[in-house]
């Protein structure tokens, strides 16, 4: 399973092999999934993303009534499997803060959190359980796959990319400079949505130049990651903030909330810094580079080789 584009494929065949490729993936997970759900459910979540940013990029060429349907379809079955969401990165959160301040929270303090952390998760996925959340995502998806070949695929070559990856880097460059400006939760989470999606089409786009195309992916990795840091410390925050404290626990909660203050602070700071690099460029001349890209690498020699340089499905 490649999630890129293969220089052997047509444009539109590339798009209907990654994305039923993804939801092969997600049907098998979640029907699995009682065997492991927590694990399964954010699989699913993961390729609901890969998806929804493959559909970013087909944004001018699908039309858009088409368009609208499918990227319906993705976030609604998202949201039914989003109820553990919050307590899981909840709980990776504290963890990081105990990562990044080695010693500060030890003992009692630390495995009492964690314990109520863990109880509001283990809610969240019996109640993901007892309404069959799961079987209602699949229902969708297999939906979305029925009528997969049937996607109006308007275009072919880079004519069908092009609107869908300026329009998304241009979102996410309107969204940096607006987060620099006014560096709110809502804010960086809005231009975290944005600079996802650009990542999603670096990945697709892996194979037109391996080496660059890898370290500027590897450049908004690390960047979305930071985002998704400060998001989830942030709800960390808010889940502390929601119910007073037991009395073993308040000293330690108050900590905690100083320590996410100074951590989101450095990361917002650190992901700030790095969009600087990424958004440097005007929508119409990336898009105009990435285009050179790829037609240099239709016109290069070796076409059966489908795998040559390809991005794996990883996980991320």
């Amino acid at each position: 399973m490649v999630y890129s584009f293969l220089r052997d494929e047509s444009s539109p065949a590339a798009v209907r092999r990654i994305a039923d490729e993804q939801l092969e993936r997600a049907l098998g997970e979640l029907s699995e999934a009682e065997r492991g759900i927590d694990r399964g459910v954010h699989s699913v979540r993961k390729r609901l993303k890969k998806l929804r940013g493959l559909l970013r990029l087909l944004e001018g060429a699908m039309g858009r009534e088409a368009f609208a349907e499918e990227n319906a379809c993705f976030r609604d079955a998202g949201r039914l499997l989003a109820g553990p969401r919050r307590a899981a990165a909840s709980l990776a959160a504290l963890e990081a803060l105990h990562h990044e301040y080695p010693g500060v929270l030890l003992g009692e303090s630390r495995a009492l959190l964690r314990a109520a952390l863990n109880a509001e998760r283990d809610r969240a996925l019996e109640l993901l359980r007892e309404e069959d959340r799961t079987v209602r995502a699949a229902e969708l998806l297999a939906g979305a796959r029925a009528r997969l070949p049937a996607w109006p695929i308007r275009h072919a070559g880079w004519a069908t990319l092009s609107s869908g990856f300026r329009t998304t880097y241009g979102r996410g460059r309107r969204a940096f400079r607006q987060a620099g400006h006014e560096p709110t939760t809502e804010q960086l989470h809005e231009w975290r949505k944005h600079a996802k999606y650009h990542w999603y089409h670096v990945r697709l786009l892996s194979s037109i130049w391996p080496g660059p195309m890898a370290a500027l992916s590897e450049t908004l990795e690390t960047l979305t990651e930071e985002l998704g840091t400060e998001h989830d410390l942030d709800d960390l925050r808010l889940t502390l903030l929601e119910r007073a404290p037991p009395d073993e626990l308040r000293g330690a909660t108050a900590h905690v909330l100083e320590l996410i203050q100074t951590r989101r602070q450095t990361l917002r700071q650190l992901a700030i810094a790095r969009g600087q690099q990424v958004f440097a460029e005007r929508p119409s001349a990336i898009t105009t580079r990435f285009r050179a890209y790829f037609s240099a690498w239709l016109s290069e020699p070796g076409i059966g080789s489908r795998r040559a340089g390809g991005a794996d499905d990883s996980d991320a």
